[in-house]
């Protein structure tokens, strides 16, 4: 039987919306025999999606290692193979043996680590149109590792990866994650990204980095530190990285992790493996003999001066709760070299070459220095709490190389209590000391006339810390 050029015309309209039935289409093709035109409209249904989905297509599989499944949107599971096209809604299983590559359309890379689940929630890319770009996945279980692409070049906002317990956006960057039952990890090899705890202000609806003081920023600038999220956790935390274990996991089969990026890595993070050398044995015979002196100044949680010899540099994105003293550390470490630190606060010392030669070279064999600014919490049972640094005290001896500290700690669940901590001062002007129940990390000005330090203070069941700067 023939069919008139508007009956095809009709015929193709109805296939592609696919919004029409069969008995309807038969209708309104003029002299056209309902059953057959009925047939040929089925069998055009059923090969609908395929077309569909060759349209929809967003990136497609560059490489599969072992086994691995797709789920599409709406669709039955079925074997993924090496050249297979990702579509929206998309979620992509790998086995115990299973390693695959997505590479999209904006260039942007994505590997799926062995007996890991990613989703492709969203991928919107115009080259002409960069603010109407928009990138969502989402990392369910397992390894993933994500290089960015042209879709955040314009606009970092755009881009946003979803785990169970995190949200993660990026500064133009490449970054493996990982997700456990346990909480999630990430490591930066290149760019940086902002991590936040899911909940409250940071929603897994949103887009782009959360914000605020339960995020925060790491760069691969930072040494060896990776961002955590427990279970239970309401903001991220920086930590050390345990032996590289992310980054290294896959060193063998992600082709852009070559070996001078992984040299860059180790000498950087060689700062954060100092830090655990320097603090020595508390000498706490020494620290009991210093007299706690009276704040000089009625708030001594307040902003730091710009100009200082040290500053404290924060890795949240958003100032932490009771911390008026840190600044971005984008900005602390501007003219400064990086001293010491954790995974939330780090101190950097201006770096003067002439200063340098005089370091603990000071006349004064003894000095002693008066507490400038200082800020404390108190943390127990999951809790965090506003603490209060009522005096401090800090002598420096320059030419027996010893220091000694002591600091009166206050707050509302921790009651009252005493850090006295004292140790040895190295030749870089590094200090430190700890012992079962309290710790202390800082250092000195190049040319001896500031100083700080973290500190760390067990009582009552919970934990005092915070961090303190010093001047003449």
């Amino acid at each position: 039987m023939e069919f008139t050029v508007d009956d095809k015309r009709r015929f193709l309209a109805c296939r592609a919306l696919l919004r029409c039935s069969t008995a309807a289409a038969a209708g309104v093709v003029s002299g056209a025999s309902a059953g057959v035109l009925a047939s040929a409209l089925v069998g055009a249904m059923v090969l609908a999606p395929a077309a569909l989905a060759s349209e929809a297509a967003v990136g497609e599989v560059s490489l599969l290692i072992g086994s691995a499944r797709v789920s599409h949107r709406g669709g039955a599971a079925q074997d993924l193979r090496r050249g297979a096209a990702v579509r929206v809604g998309d979620r992509i299983e790998t086995a115990a043996n299973g390693h695959v590559h997505v590479r999209f359309v904006d260039n942007a890379s994505v590997s799926v680590r062995p007996d890991s689940v990613l989703v492709v929630q969203a991928y919107r890319y115009d080259a002409g149109n960069p603010q109407g770009n928009e990138v969502r996945l989402s990392v369910e279980q397992g390894t993933s590792r994500s290089i960015s692409g042209q879709a955040t070049e314009v606009d970092k906002n755009r881009f946003r990866l979803n785990t169970p317990l995190a949200a993660i956006g990026v500064r133009g960057t490449d970054f493996i994650v990982q997700t456990t039952d346990q909480g999630v990890r990430a490591t930066v090899a290149d760019g940086a990204i902002v991590v936040g705890a899911l909940g409250g202000a940071c929603s897994a609806a949103g887009l782009g980095p959360c914000t605020g003081a339960a995020a925060r920023e790491l760069s691969a600038d930072m040494g060896r530190l990776m961002v955590e999220v427990r279970r239970g956790d309401d903001m991220a935390r920086l930590v050390p990285q345990a032996g590289n274990a992310l980054l290294a996991a896959g060193a063998a089969s992600d082709e852009r992790l070559g070996a001078q990026r992984g040299a860059e890595a180790a000498r950087a993070g060689g700062q954060q493996a100092a830090e655990l050398t320097y603090a020595s044995k508390n000498d706490r015979a020494a620290a009991d003999l210093l007299v706690i002196a009276q704040a000089s100044v009625p708030d001594l949680n307040r902003p730091s001066d710009p100009n200082a010899q040290l500053a404290w540099g924060r890795y949240s994105v958003g100032a932490p709760t009771n911390d008026a003293i840190s600044m971005p550390y984008a900005l602390a470490r501007v003219g400064r070299e990086y001293t010491t630190g954790d995974g939330d606060f780090t101190l950097w010392r201006r770096t003067d070459a002439g200063a340098a030669e005089s370091l603990l070279q000071s006349n004064e064999a003894s000095v002693d220095f008066r507490l400038t600014r200082a800020q404390a919490t108190y943390e127990a049972g999951g809790k965090s709490e506003a603490a209060s640094v009522n005096g401090g005290t800090l002598n420096v001896d320059f030419a027996r190389r010893t220091f000694a500290t002591a600091l009166a700690l206050s707050s509302t669940s921790g009651g009252q209590a005493e850090l006295r901590v004292a140790g040895t001062v190295l030749s870089d002007g590094k200090f430190g000391a700890k012992d079962a129940e309290q710790k202390v990390t800082g250092a000195l000005a190049l040319d001896g006339s500031e100083a700080g330090y973290l500190f760390e203070r067990n009582a009552n069941g919970g934990l005092f810390k915070g961090k303190t700067l010093w001047g003449r």
